[in-house]
């Protein structure tokens, strides 16, 4: 509610003092429309964010939606200083929406209580707080009394304490709410912080105790000197997502190296790599809250990875056992710099191999037999498809390292090969192995001493020896990936199936005849890959929208934010109760700001403004701040265009009246689209003022809010003697078109004012233009042409089809031509 105390001085200052009511009602509206501004530009980067393939972390969602939230507060707070009492309840809505947001992007609830340390004995399958390695393990042990080392974990709960001990929550949010996942410098420099950060931070001392202790019961427990392998168990880690090779593992640690190596765990949720990962996942920072297992080293004689199911959906292979074996221990395997022998075994409970390729020979056939019965029961008990780590030591004792869901690339129809002659097939490479599904077409970017992986362009089918998981930071700009080494059991090809970014692997020396930036399609279904585009093979894969958590995140966001409902001013709906985003409000608040500012000075009321006569049939209102209008006896509230002399406004009037701008034609049927009349993009004249447009305007100002139907143009000029000062600023948003109808029309309007010599921003389907630095007769040109393209694009975005069109269109208006429409 408003105040009585700014009630009160609202009406002195009206009964008393009109003249300072008035001018704060002006520094009220130009704060306003300031707020305005900035509004809808955040609006249009959220829209970027969901549309584009730019993705940040939650923490600066966060902090733009404060921001953003924050001017929509001044827009309520300005319109209650022009019109008090007026829309109180228009407060209680915003913060109703800005409760929502902040609840979908808030963080899980943290939990720093015990236990903080855990041995696989005392892990409940219910636990929360251990990630779903140290969980899967237990799970192996105390329920399938399967053979694993010995070993503890430490829980998120530790990880959450270490954090608040040391008080770093504030300083990890604002770093990671700077960082831009798209630069490799932010990315390495914010990484740098972050990592150094937990490096450098106390550890809290009964915790340091805790796991001393821990690793003195294992070393009682184990028949051998102790050597454990300190491992990520992260929350969110080997579940949906996989964040396969994104965080570190310590091999060979002692009691001394303890806490470093947990330390150095810690700090690898912040390397580039699991960065990346996790914010193109749409995780927030808490949601991966780092739980740490350590177990006793394998000294493994043989090691590799069990798919109890192809992680293809491939015809032939998909109902078998898929094992991946190597020398030695399995981090060649599992890095993609090691070709494994292979064999396929049928899915009983006593399995039988069916075939084999061995280059290796390290395991029995008994062994491998032995793994498949263990690999049944456990897919068995976790009801799906399981990928599964192991290593047999020097003594031919078996053990498991890790168990997780295996992700299976997605086939939207049954896959086919090309056929010879198709499309003037030319088969390049045939007999890959398929480690991800899918096709995918693009240039080849080989990677080598002169082309890096930051340089990779989006929509690029890399090429490259080995395939490490810190690919990953590039994972979004790769159509495809063919690599000499590798397997599908490394942990890349884990994450690329993710992503569904096909991948071929274990090419050996054949890629190397791909020549840089060739067009080459990736067949990832059948190992193929075809000489140029073979658009027959290349189906739609499934929405990234629907499957990522990102996205459905930011879609529930928007829902709030976005959409606009309060499209007619006259309408009964054109109320605060009426307002159902944040978009709404910000609609609202302009639109109730502009009448309280002109009906102060309304025609009728004696208080200077003025209706423009024109041959243009555009209902405009114009308030003069000096020297915009020619003194004289006003004896009407209209004044005729030639009165009128602010230099500004007659450029852009003279523009938007050129002879070639038609203003009566109606290009667009709009009573069969949502029942909005308007003709030739002007609005239907039930409430001339509810609908028309306003002119601040001096003698060399203007800011001159447009409104064309469902799309509104803000234009901000001084144009005056000083050119170190003269400016020209655009804004350009909305459209009674779709989304990608009214991104054309803005493609469109970008071309022209780049031409036009603009800096141009384009921000979804919104604009921002500037011009500065200009003589006045120069800037006069420009605003004359700018008017010219105001009037040409009123139904654009009901208009134009393809980029084929906008093309036409910048063609056709620099021929002269202005009128464009459905016929035309």
């Amino acid at each position: 509610m408003i105040s009585l105390n700014t009630l009160f001085k609202h009406w002195s200052y009206r009964i008393f003092a009109p003249g300072t009511i008035m001018r704060e009602k002006y520094e009220a509206f130009k704060q306003l429309l300031r707020y305005d501004v900035h509004c809808h530009e955040q609006m249009a980067e959220f829209q970027d964010l969901f549309h584009g393939d730019h993705q940040e972390d939650l923490a600066r969602i966060r902090k733009r939606f404060a921001l953003f939230s924050d001017q929509v507060a001044g827009m309520v707070a300005g319109l209650e200083i022009m019109a008090p009492v007026s829309y109180v309840s228009l407060k209680d809505y915003h913060k109703k929406f800005d409760f929502y947001i902040r609840f979908l992007l808030a963080p899980p609830t943290i939990n720093f209580s015990p236990p903080f340390v855990l041995s696989l004995d005392e892990i409940n399958p219910a636990n929360k707080n251990i990630g779903n390695k140290a969980r899967n393990l237990a799970i192996l042990k105390n329920e399938l009394n399967a053979p694993v080392p010995h070993g503890f974990a430490v829980t998120a709960n530790r990880y959450h304490y270490f954090i608040e001990y040391n008080n770093l929550r504030g300083e990890i949010n604002d770093l990671l709410s700077e960082l831009n996942i798209d630069s490799s410098h932010s990315l390495d420099w914010i990484s740098g912080q972050l990592q150094e950060r937990i490096r450098t931070a106390e550890m809290v001392p009964d915790i340091e105790l805790a796991m001393y202790a821990a690793y003195d019961d294992l070393e009682q427990a184990v028949s051998r000197p102790l050597s454990i392998a300190v491992r990520s168990s992260a929350i969110s880690e080997d579940g949906e997502c996989s964040f396969a090779g994104q965080y570190e593992s310590i091999l060979g640690v002692s009691r001394e190296e303890l806490i470093e190596a947990y330390l150095e765990v810690l700090a690898s949720k912040y390397s580039p790599t699991a960065l990346c990962y996790r914010i193109r996942n749409g995780l927030s920072d808490e949601e991966a809250a780092m739980s740490v297992l350590m177990v006793e080293m394998v000294p493994a004689k043989s090691s590799g990875v069990l798919y109890t199911r192809a992680p293809l959906q491939e015809a032939g292979e998909s109902d078998k056992l898929h094992l991946h074996v190597i020398r030695g221990f399995g981090e060649a395997l599992v890095s993609g710099a090691a070709i494994p022998d292979q064999y396929l075994m049928t899915r009983e409970e006593e399995p039988r191999i069916l075939s084999r390729k061995e280059q290796y020979s390290v395991v029995t056939e008994k062994q491998v037999e032995a793994l498949g019965r263990w690999g049944m029961k456990i897919e068995k008990y976790f009801q799906s498809t399981q990928d599964i780590e192991w290593a047999i030591d020097s003594d031919d004792t078996l053990y498991f390292l890790q168990s997780r869901p295996l992700h299976i690339s997605a086939v939207m129809e049954a896959p086919r090969k090309a056929t010879v002659g198709e499309e003037n097939l030319v088969v390049l490479l045939d007999g890959c192995e398929r480690a991800a599904g899918g096709v995918a077409a693009g240039a080849v970017f080989r990677l080598d001493d002169n082309h890096k992986l930051e340089d990779i362009p989006l929509g690029a089918v890399l090429v490259t020896r080995d395939t490490p998981p810190s690919y990953v930071q590039v994972i979004n700009r790769l159509a495809a990936v063919i690599a000499e080494r590798g397997s599908r059991a490394s942990h890349f090809a884990t994450v690329a199936r993710e992503f569904g970014v096909p991948f071929l692997a274990g090419t050996g020396k054949a890629a190397q005849a791909f020549a840089h930036g060739s067009q080459v399609t990736v067949d990832g279904d059948h190992g193929v890959v075809y000489q140029g585009k073979i658009e027959s093979l290349i189906r739609k894969e499934a929405d990234h929208l629907e499957k990522n958590q990102y996205y459905r995140t930011l879609q529930e966001v928007l829902n709030f934010i976005t959409p606009l409902d309060l499209v007619d001013p006259a309408g009964e709906n054109f109320t605060p109760e009426g307002c159902r985003s944040m978009h709404d409000i910000v609609r609202f608040c302009h639109e109730k700001a502009v009448q309280a500012m002109f009906s102060a000075a309304r025609p009728g009321t004696g208080r200077g403004s003025l209706k423009l006569v024109a041959d243009v049939p555009l209902d405009v209102f114009l308030f003069d701040v000096g020297g915009g209008i020619a003194a004289g006896t006003q004896e009407s509230d209209s004044v005729p265009l030639a009165r009128i002399t602010s230099v500004p406004f007659q450029a852009l009037w003279q523009g938007l009246g050129h002879p070639d701008v038609q203003w009566k034609q109606k290009p667009f049927d709009w009573d069969a689209y949502d029942k909005v009349e308007l003709a030739g993009g002007i609005p239907p004249a039930r409430d001339s003022f509810a609908f028309s447009s306003y002119a601040v305007i001096g003698f060399d100002y203007l800011h001159f809010n447009i409104r064309f139907g469902y799309h509104f143009t803000i234009v901000d000029v001084l144009c005056g003697e000083n050119f170190a000062e003269n400016h020209c600023m655009l804004r350009f948003a909305g459209g009674g078109g779709d989304f990608d109808h009214r991104s054309l029309r803005i493609d469109f309007i970008t071309r022209i004012l780049e031409q036009l010599e603009f800096v141009v921003e384009k921000k979804g389907d919104m604009l921002e233009a500037r011009l500065s630095s200009m003589e006045s007769s120069a800037m006069q040109h420009k605003l004359d042409m700018l008017g010219r393209l105001l009037g040409a694009t009123k139904l654009m975005d009901m208009v134009l089809k393809d980029e084929q069109m906008v093309s036409q269109c910048v063609d056709d208006f620099f021929s002269g031509r202005y009128s464009f429409s459905q016929e035309g």
